[in-house]
């Protein structure tokens, strides 16, 4: 099965050739900040796997060995990269209701009127290291 996605305006479009190997909601301010929402789900496919196959997102260096791509025409959020691990938004995807989530990450930093009731595990930072790996 492809799992495929885009921005909002259809000029960047990206495909996987695999399933997601992780999944998580992240809390920190920058995603909230990026994404304009209270938190942000990001999804990891398996390296390799994930083409741009219309148009060429932009990018913004937003900390340290950190990168996000977006549509440079209607500004959605595409990818999350640090780490060499590459993370595409989950809001990004055309079907994002078939995504298993792993974990909420930077529950230190949760606004206080989220109520996580979902039994996913919670951590206060990253979950095992995970980050972003760019794909060109």
């Amino acid at each position: 099965m492809d799992w495929a996605g885009g921005c909002l305006c259809g000029a960047v479009r990206y495909r996987a050739s695999a399933a997601p190997d992780y999944a998580s909601y992240c809390h920190c301010g920058m995603c909230r900040k990026a994404s304009g929402a209270p938190f942000s789900g990001f999804v990891q496919f398996p390296e390799g796997t994930v083409e741009w196959t219309k148009g060429r997102p932009d990018r913004y260096t937003s900390s340290d060995g950190a990168v996000r791509r977006f549509c440079a025409t209607c500004g959605s959020a595409l990818t999350f990269e640090a780490d060499n691990v590459l993370f595409m938004t989950l809001g990004s995807l055309d079907a994002p209701e078939k995504v298993d989530f792993d974990c909420h990450t930077y529950t230190a930093f949760k606004l206080p009127q989220i109520h996580l009731t979902d039994g996913l595990p919670h951590h206060p930072g990253p979950a095992g290291g995970k980050g972003g790996r760019p794909i060109d």
